[in-house]
C-alpha cells in the first residue's frame, strides 16, 4: 500500500569506510609532524643556518718588512747575492706559568691573532702578518668555511683531527717555508685554531695564537695533526714554491705546556692541608653520627638498629679554624706542567713567593 513515499534507494553511510578515512586522516597527522621534527630534507637546517663557502686553503705572501727575526740565515740566490727567505731549525723555550705565557704577548701584536680574521678584513698587508716577510717565502692557512655573517664556523668533517693526540715535535723554517719536524719534513698549513703568525715580545718567530696556544717556530712542544683540507690546486701551488718534501699535513693546534705555578714544598703543603680538612669532616661527621645513634639507643632500641636506621650522613662544615685548601693556587708537579726545578736557571722568573 502506497502511502506517500517515494520509492528508490535509501544510502546509509558505510561504518567501515568511515573508520578507514578517519584513520587515514589521524596517520596522515601523525606522519607529518614527525617530518617536521625528524626534517630528512633538511628544510628548517637550509632556513635558519646561515650558508657557509667551500673549505680551502689560502697562499699568503708576506709584505717585506726590513726585520729579521731571531734566529734567521740568510740564503743565497744561487747567483751571488743574499735573501732572506730564512731557516730556523731550533728556537729557546718560551718558559711561564700560565698567567705569565696568557699574558706574554698581550699588546705587543696589534694586528689579528689568526690569519683567518686577517682574511676577513679588508685591510691586509702588514696587518695580516708582522715582520716575518723577510724569513718567509709563503704561508699556508686553512679556511674551513665562513658563515656570512659570522667570521668563522667549524666544518666537523674537516676538523675531525687524523691522529689520536698530539705529538712533541716542531715546526721548523726551511727556506722561507714552514714544515713539520725538520728541513726536509712535510710541509705545513696552518689550522684554524693555530694559523697566527708573528714576532714574539724577544724576536722569535711565532706560530699559533698567544700564550699557551703558541710556539716559536724551532721550539718544540705538543702539535696537534688534523686531516687535510681536499684544496689540490693550492696544495700544489704550495709545493711548487717550497719544492723538496712534497708531502703536506695540517697543524690543527699547538701547545706548550707552562711551568708549574707551585713549589714541591708548597704542593706538599697543599697535600697536607686537604688530608687534614678531610680527617676533620670525618671527625665531624662521626661526631654526627654518635649524637643521633645515642638518641636512639635511649629509645630502648638495639644500637644495631639505630644503625641501620640513621640515612648516610652529609659531609659536616668545618669548624672554625680549619686550615684552608688549597693553601697555595695554581698548578703544582703532576698537573701537565714543567716542574720548577726542571727549569733552566736564568731562563724564568716565579710570580710568587716560596
Amino acid at each position: 500500500m502506497d502511502r506517500g513515499y517515494r520509492k528508490g534507494l535509501r544510502l546509509e553511510a558505510d561504518r567501515k569506510s568511515r573508520g578507514t578515512w578517519l584513520g587515514l586522516l589521524i596517520a596522515s597527522w601523525v606522519v607529518i609532524a614527525l617530518l617536521a621534527w625528524l626534517d630528512p630534507f633538511k628544510i628548517g637546517h637550509r632556513r635558519y643556518e646561515q650558508p657557509t663557502w667551500p673549505a680551502d686553503i689560502h697562499l699568503q705572501t708576506p709584505e717585506r718588512s726590513g726585520t729579521l727575526p731571531r734566529g734567521v740565515s740568510l740564503e743565497t740566490d744561487g747567483f751571488g747575492d743574499l735573501f732572506a727567505f730564512g731557516t730556523i731549525e731550533d728556537a729557546p723555550v718560551l718558559y711561564g706559568t700560565t698567567a705569565q705565557l696568557e699574558s706574554a704577548g698581550t699588546g705587543r701584536w696589534g694586528g689579528p691573532w689568526s690569519l683567518t680574521e686577517a682574511w676577513s678584513r679588508e685591510a691586509r698587508g702588514e696587518e695580516l702578518i708582522g715582520k716575518v716577510g723577510d724569513a718567509v717565502r709563503v704561508v699556508a692557512f686553512a679556511d674551513p668555511g665562513r658563515q656570512e655573517e659570522h667570521l668563522i664556523t667549524i666544518d666537523a668533517e674537516l676538523s675531525e683531527p687524523s691522529r689520536a693526540g698530539p705529538e712533541e715535535t716542531k715546526l721548523v723554517l726551511s727556506r722561507g717555508c714552514l714544515r713539520l719536524g725538520s728541513v726536509k719534513g712535510p710541509l705545513v698549513v696552518l689550522g684554524q685554531r693555530a694559523n697566527g703568525l708573528s714576532v714574539d715580545s724577544e724576536g722569535w718567530l711565532a706560530a699559533g695564537r698567544f700564550g699557551l696556544q703558541q710556539l716559536r717556530v724551532g721550539e718544540v712542544g705538543e702539535i696537534w695533526l688534523d686531516t687535510l683540507v681536499d684544496d689540490e690546486i693550492a696544495l700544489n701551488a704550495l709545493r711548487l714554491q717550497c719544492g723538496g718534501n712534497r708531502d703536506v699535513v695540517q697543524v690543527g693546534g699547538l701547545n706548550r705546556r707552562p711551568v708549574c705555578d707551585l713549589t714541591e714544598e708548597q704542593a706538599a703543603a697543599n697535600r697536607a692541608a686537604m688530608t687534614e680538612q678531610q680527617r676533620m669532616i670525618r671527625d665531624r661527621m662521626a661526631e654526627q653520627f654518635e649524637t643521633q645513634v645515642a638518641a636512639c639507643t635511649a629509645q630502648g632500641r638495639s644500637r644495631l638498629a639505630c644503625e641501620r636506621s640513621i640515612p648516610p650522613m652529609p659531609p659536616a662544615p668545618l669548624p672554625p679554624g680549619a686550615p684552608d685548601w688549597p693553601t697555595f693556587q695554581g698548578l703544582g708537579p703532576g698537573e701537565r706542567c714543567i716542574p720548577q726545578g726542571e727549569v733552566p736557571p736564568g731562563a724564568w722568573k716565579p710570580d710568587q713567593s716560596s
